[in-house]
C-alpha cells in the first residue's frame, strides 16, 4: 500500500511540472546534466519531461520490486524534476540578466565527439587521454632537459596545462563509464 502511495505521489509532482512547463516544452535547455539523470544536454524540455515519464513508468512497471529498487528510481525522478527545474530557472534569470545587458557572447561550438553516441564516445575520451598523457610527458622531459629558464617555464607552463587537461578527461571518462554502467543496470532491471 504503501508502494501505491509513493507512485500516486510521484505521478502528482511529474503532473504539476507538465502543467507548469506545457507552453515552454519546444525551449531548449542549455545545461550541462549529470548524465544518471539525462541521457543528453541541450534538448528540448519536452525531451526532458519524456525521460521524466519513462523514469516513472520504470517505478509503475517494477513488478514486487525491492525497496531499494523503488527508492533509488523514485530518488532519481525527484532529481530529474529538481534538476529540469533549476536549470529553467537559471536559464530564466541568464536570459533576463543577458537582455539588459548590451554584451552578447557567441554561441559556444562544441566538439564533434561530444555529438558521439556514449560509447563510441569513450572510446574517443581513451585516445585522447592517450595523447595528452604522451604530450604531458614530452612536456614534462623538455623541461628537464631545458638550460635556458624561459625555456624552462615555457615547457613547464605547457605540462601544467595539459596535466589539468588529462585530469578533466579523466573525470569525463569516469562520469561516462557511471553513466554506461547505469543504463545497462536500468536495461537489465
Amino acid at each position: 500500500m504503501a508502494i501505491q502511495q509513493l507512485i500516486q505521489t510521484l505521478e502528482q509532482k511529474v503532473q504539476k511540472i507538465y502543467c507548469t512547463l506545457q507552453e515552454k516544452k519546444e525551449q531548449k535547455i542549455i545545461a550541462k546534466f549529470d548524465r544518471t539523470l539525462f541521457s543528453e544536454n541541450g534538448q528540448s524540455i519536452d525531451f526532458y519531461l519524456q525521460e521524466i515519464e519513462q523514469t516513472l513508468q520504470k517505478i509503475k512497471s517494477l513488478s514486487e520490486g525491492t525497496v531499494e529498487q523503488y527508492q533509488f528510481l523514485g530518488q532519481k525522478l525527484i532529481a530529474q524534476c529538481k534538476t529540469l527545474s533549476d536549470a529553467i530557472d537559471n536559464q530564466s534569470k541568464h536570459t533576463v540578466y543577458k537582455q539588459n545587458t548590451s554584451f552578447q557572447s557567441q554561441p559556444k561550438v562544441t566538439h564533434p565527439v561530444h555529438r558521439l553516441p556514449p560509447r563510441e564516445r569513450l572510446m574517443e575520451y581513451y585516445t585522447y587521454l592517450r595523447l595528452l598523457t604522451e604530450k604531458y610527458e614530452q612536456a614534462e622531459g623538455l623541461c628537464n632537459l631545458s638550460t635556458n629558464n624561459e625555456q624552462k617555464i615555457k615547457y613547464a607552463r605547457q605540462a601544467e596545462q595539459l596535466k589539468l587537461r588529462r585530469t578533466k578527461c579523466l573525470d569525463a571518462i569516469e562520469l561516462l563509464e557511471e553513466y554506461l554502467a547505469f543504463k545497462e543496470e536500468q536495461e537489465n532491471i
